[in-house]
């Protein structure tokens, strides 16, 4: 089974008005400047939605009747699927936890009409190849996918962040997704506040983020290149020109 990975931001988005909102109770307590260039980049993966669309993708992938494996066992009642773990999939893949998704778009087993989707994740886990990947949150696409809110807290490769996001997008001919009232949390060191947005620039998309913590990170990433700096430091990362 692979470990799947979030997708593009702007290109996920089903496309309408904008308006801000979300909130966040992150606590700004984070000194970037004293973490490692590995939590940094976890961390701005994390704001860019990396965690919450790699979520949604674990818990989408059971929706597909053509996959005959019984790990995990998937009931479903009315508009809603409930996985549950504690099984081994045949490719070794070891499944934990459980999700329970609320009117799904694009399960084989659950018919779509529109309407706004919710998933809960009880930390549902996947042990492959020695490595533990574990989902604990909920995520919930609304207003015909221009919304997204999350609160989920991932581990991977041994580092929990907490990805408390609010995203909305809009401008259907260029595209804009705008992160308000948002906050990320390395758990257990500190969080920072996070705001910024995604557009598609030309053909290229573009993500910009503020993340305020004790100091200031300032990220944009821009054709496969993530440039950052830390306020006040001498502290970067820089793309070749």
């Amino acid at each position: 089974m692979r470990i799947l990975a979030g997708s593009s931001l702007a290109a996920a988005f089903g496309l309408g008005a904008c308006g801000a909102g979300g909130s966040t109770d992150v606590d700004p307590t984070l000194v970037f400047a004293e973490r490692s260039e590995t939590e940094i980049a976890r961390i701005i993966s994390a704001a860019g939605g990396a965690d919450m669309f790699g979520a949604q993708a674990q818990v989408d992938q059971f929706g597909d009747t053509f996959d005959a494996d019984p790990c995990p066992a998937i009931e479903v009642s009315g508009d809603t699927a409930t996985v549950t773990g504690g099984c081994t999939r045949a490719d070794g893949t070891q499944v934990l936890g459980a999700a329970v998704v609320t009117n799904p778009a694009g399960w084989d087993q659950i018919d779509w009409f529109g309407g706004d989707s919710r998933y809960e994740l009880h930390q549902l886990a996947f042990v492959t190849q020695g490595a533990t990947f574990t989902y604990d949150g909920f995520i919930e696409r609304r207003d015909n996918f221009t919304t997204w809110d999350a609160d989920l807290t991932v581990t991977s490769f041994g580092v929990t962040v907490r990805s408390d996001l609010y995203y909305h997008c809009e401008n259907p001919s260029s595209p804009s997704c705008d992160l308000t009232n948002s906050g990320i949390e390395l758990v257990g060191v500190g969080g920072a506040l996070a705001s910024g947005n995604v557009s598609i620039e030309g053909q290229a998309q573009v993500s910009t983020f503020d993340l305020r913590g004790v100091d200031r990170l300032r990220v944009r990433i821009e054709g496969g290149c993530v440039a950052w700096e830390i306020e006040g430091t001498d502290l970067r990362a820089v793309c070749a020109p």
